[in-house]
């Protein structure tokens, strides 16, 4: 039996979306609490002696990798509620296309492959977490830092690549998701007129997340994301909410 068939589409979709804020907020300060972007002894040695941007490079990547040794309990948790908020994300896209398609449809398709595409790709990024978390080696700081000295395999090199361009992407399509669904909440019209310009300026400052200078306006956007997925969640999971919210009728 469908899910529609026991839950209204738009119940539905504020379910998996508060479900995918809940798994957010697991998954970033379990995350942060390896402290794996920092490299503050990395930058230590590179102010005091002169070395190659490729060994630099190296460097960080063996502190990250150590950090997440560290810490790879709660790098794993945060890799794997990042992986099951993927999946809640890409149904919420599903069931939001099914409940509010008719106010825009164009939008509204767009919209949803975008928030699916973003599901997939913090799914892919969370399941690279996990086996980092899994790989990750925990050596002593300064073998890590001992220039020449390799500490990283390919495979871990190349889940951290994933891990970073993945979430990037993902919260980059979610950026853009939100900037589509402007639109379709404008043409609904009421209190989610509001709304819309708040999705459309969130949206927009969320794809500065490939900015290094930006990192204030990420964390920024983070927490506001996170704020959206629960305000809408609620928005559509609570009937007396809805009655707030759209006052103009498909067309």
């Amino acid at each position: 039996m469908a899910i529609s068939a026991l839950i209204p589409d738009y119940r539905t979709a504020g379910i998996f979306l508060l479900l995918t804020a809940l798994a957010t907020a697991i998954s970033v300060p379990a995350r942060l609490a390896a402290d794996a972007d920092a490299t503050p002894l990395t930058d230590a040695l590179a102010q005091s002696q002169t070395l190659a941007a490729a060994e630099i490079a190296r460097l960080e990547m063996s502190e990250k990798l150590a950090a997440i040794g560290g810490a790879s309990n709660a790098y794993g948790v945060g890799g794997a509620a990042r992986l099951v908020g993927g999946v809640t994300l890409l149904v919420a896209g599903v069931y939001l296309w099914r409940a509010m398609r008719m106010y825009h449809p164009a939008a509204m398709g767009i919209a949803a492959l975008l928030l699916a595409a973003s599901g997939i790709a913090s799914a892919v990024s969370g399941a690279s977490a996990v086996a980092l978390a899994a790989l990750a080696s925990e050596p002593l700081a300064t073998a890590v830092l001992t220039p020449g000295a390799v500490f990283v395999s390919g495979t871990e090199e190349a889940l951290f690549s994933i891990r970073w361009l993945t979430g990037s992407l993902g919260f980059t399509l979610a950026g853009l998701a939100l900037v589509v669904l402007a639109p379709v909440q404008w043409r609904m019209g009421g209190i989610l007129r509001v709304t819309a310009v708040v999705d459309a300026v969130l949206g927009v400052a969320m794809l500065f997340i490939w900015l290094d200078a930006a990192t204030v306006v990420h964390r920024i956007t983070g927490v506001a994301f996170l704020i959206w997925l629960i305000v809408i969640g609620l928005w559509l999971v609570i009937p007396k909410l809805r009655t707030i919210g759209a006052s103009t009728a498909a067309s």
